[in-house]
């Protein structure tokens, strides 16, 4: 299960996941989020990536939440911040997306509350989408 969201006062696109995402469940999130873009009005916006209340990640979900992530970026998304669920994870993780993290694009974090968002003017549209397993 899935929910995505846009924060219109900050840009700030929001996916939350929980419970189990297999790598087709996570392909039709990574179309569902494209669609979510073209409301967005900005040339930069951020990501909060929400998997801390999922069950782990098999090798095939976090291919493809890696491609979502490449993507996110070609779109216009200037930081995309992960919320894990632990610290292996977060160690995982940043090995895996090292050279973004090294260029301050992506950041790992156990609580969303610690992460600012830098402002950004406000113009994206909400739109609400829920997907159950």
């Amino acid at each position: 299960m899935y929910l995505l969201n846009i924060i219109e006062e900050t840009n700030v696109v929001e996916a939350s996941l929980g419970g189990r995402i297999d790598a087709t469940e996570m392909k039709v999130m990574g179309e569902e989020l494209a669609e979510l873009l073209t409301h967005v009005e900005t040339d930069s916006f951020c990501v909060l990536l929400d998997y801390s209340r999922a069950k782990p990640l098999d090798r095939k979900a976090l291919v493809e939440l890696s491609w979502i992530k490449d993507s996110l970026f070609e779109s216009g998304a200037s930081k995309i911040v992960n919320v894990a669920r632990d610290e292996s994870e977060i160690i995982a993780a940043t090995t895996d997306r090292i050279q973004y993290v090294l260029e301050g694009k992506e950041i790992f974090v156990l609580d969303p509350a610690e992460v600012r968002f830098p402002a950004v003017q406000q113009s994206a549209t909400a739109v609400y989408h829920l997907k159950a397993a």
